[in-house]
């Protein structure tokens, strides 16, 4: 039993290797670098109730985008007279083709449509606090020009049960952030910000065309290219709310590739992950199979484990305060969610996501 609890202390150890902390986007002191043209590219699969608000956030800032393009993806409600409404240009997406991704084909007409001298990929679900949007693009003015810039925008949730997202956040920042000690950040999903002569080296779009996660995949093109990639949080600048419409939506949504990001993370991370992630279920375990002297040690690493929980997670996001102390109820969620998507792909059965069918 002694050992089991030297091995929830490596696991603890384990996950301040993997994620110390989250950097935020810096604001930018004295005078204020060159102001940049950027085309807002937006994909929009039924998203009337999401665009206003990330249209609104745009529309109010003290710098606002030169060019606003929101790629209607196929939407059976509002989403095209929403996007009218605010003053975007709405292109309509032509039919998907074969081995595309809806998401990425709608990117890509969005791209061939821009006439920036910066893209900035946004997905619907998310918006900017009050002078967000302008803190992010003066920051990303006085990065190299051959940098892809990501942003993981701060999750909030309203509902008790969207805080089982949490083990899903905090392993996207370890395998996608590289906020640790041990591999370099790749890209997020929800935004890119990308100059259109370095967006274009390693291919766009086209060159992931196929992939559900395809900011992991750009990543490497980026790299591959001579890029750089950075990443960081979106605490102070880019918010979301992902989930907003029930459990199934959030099960269904993580379910649809987090075993895909699993194969596409670094060996020593994805290992380290699972070390951590058992660890954290074994902790709980050892409060119930422990008594004696060896009782109080088991207690003080399950509290160190609600701890790196509690840091980690609202770092991420909003979190209700009993959501790290009963951490054990996502996780569990979490480890259901990734078999499901794991069987899924070993018999090669494809997930349902807004309508269609993903692999």
């Amino acid at each position: 039993m002694f050992a089991l609890l030297v091995l929830c202390v490596g696991g603890i150890l384990a996950g301040f290797l993997l994620l110390r902390f989250v950097p935020l986007v810096p604001a930018q002191p004295g005078t204020a670098p060159k102001l940049l043209s950027v085309s807002v590219v937006i994909p929009a699969r039924n998203e009337e109730k999401n665009l206003p608000v990330l249209l609104a956030s745009l529309s109010a800032d003290a710098i606002v985008p030169f060019e606003l393009l929101v790629v209607d993806d196929g939407s059976t409600d509002q989403t095209a007279a929403i996007a009218f409404e605010y003053g975007a240009t709405v292109i309509t997406s032509a039919s998907l083709p074969e081995g595309w991704t809806g998401k990425t084909w709608a990117c890509h007409q969005g791209a061939l449509a821009a006439s920036g001298e910066v893209f900035f990929f946004l997905d619907a679900d998310t918006w900017f606090v009050p002078g967000g949007y302008a803190r992010i693009v003066n920051y990303f003015a006085t990065l190299p020009q051959n940098t892809a810039f990501s942003i993981l925008p701060f999750h909030i949730t309203r509902c008790r049960y969207e805080s089982l997202s949490l083990f899903f956040n905090i392993l996207v920042a370890m395998g996608a952030g590289g906020f640790g000690k041990l591999d370099a950040p790749h890209l997020f999903g929800q935004s890119l910000m990308i100059r259109k002569d370095m967006y274009a080296k390693p291919g766009g779009h086209a060159a992931v065309k196929q992939h559900v996660l395809e900011n992991l995949h750009f990543a490497e093109c980026v790299k591959r290219s001579g890029g750089n990639n950075i990443a960081l949080g979106g605490r102070g600048t880019l918010e979301m709310r992902m989930f907003p419409h029930g459990l199934e939506q959030l099960r269904e949504s993580w379910q649809k590739a987090f075993a895909t990001g699993a194969g596409q993370t670094s060996p020593l991370v994805l290992w380290l992950s699972v070390y951590w992630l058992a660890c954290g279920v074994l902790a709980p375990f050892m409060l119930i199979g422990l008594s004696g002297g060896l009782w109080p040690i088991a207690i003080g690493i399950y509290l160190v484990n609600v701890a790196q929980v509690a840091w980690y997670g609202s770092q991420l996001g909003t979190l209700p305060w009993a959501t790290p102390l009963l951490y054990p109820i996502p996780l569990i969620f979490y480890f259901a969610t990734f078999g499901q998507s794991f069987w899924r792909q070993k018999r090669k059965q494809p997930a349902t996501w807004r309508g269609r069918e993903v692999w």
